[in-house]
């Protein structure tokens, strides 16, 4: 599957400039869309205009805890969830897998399935 949307939530970090950099790298067709959301409404208006295939949130941002991860993926079941941890090198897929990410190469096995 080539992912043809990926919604970044806006955070400012070497997290999402590192992402950024992978992800432009990548082989795989990929448009990045940053996010300007706040809350859960803003993303799912933004999910609601840009159809990602994937949204990509920092651990630390309110909108990664799984209650408010909830109306999203009710809204919107196909689109998988990417929650990145600043501190540790786990990536949280929603509704598919956890993953422990030992090399750069490990968020484009995820993205580009």
């Amino acid at each position: 599957m080539i992912i043809t949307c990926v919604l970044v939530m806006k955070q400012d970090s070497l997290l999402n400039r590192a992402l950024a950099s992978a992800l432009l790298r990548s082989d795989c067709e990929i448009k990045i869309i940053p996010s300007s959301a706040n809350d859960a409404k803003g993303l799912i208006a933004e999910t609601s205009k840009f159809k990602p295939d994937i949204v990509i949130i920092g651990e630390s941002m309110p909108l990664a805890r799984k209650d408010a991860l909830g109306s999203i993926l009710m809204s919107y079941p196909e689109m998988r969830v990417v929650v990145v941890s600043e501190d540790t090198n786990w990536l949280h897929i929603f509704h598919k897998t956890d993953k422990l990410m030992t090399r750069q190469a490990d968020l484009l096995d995820v993205l580009c399935l």
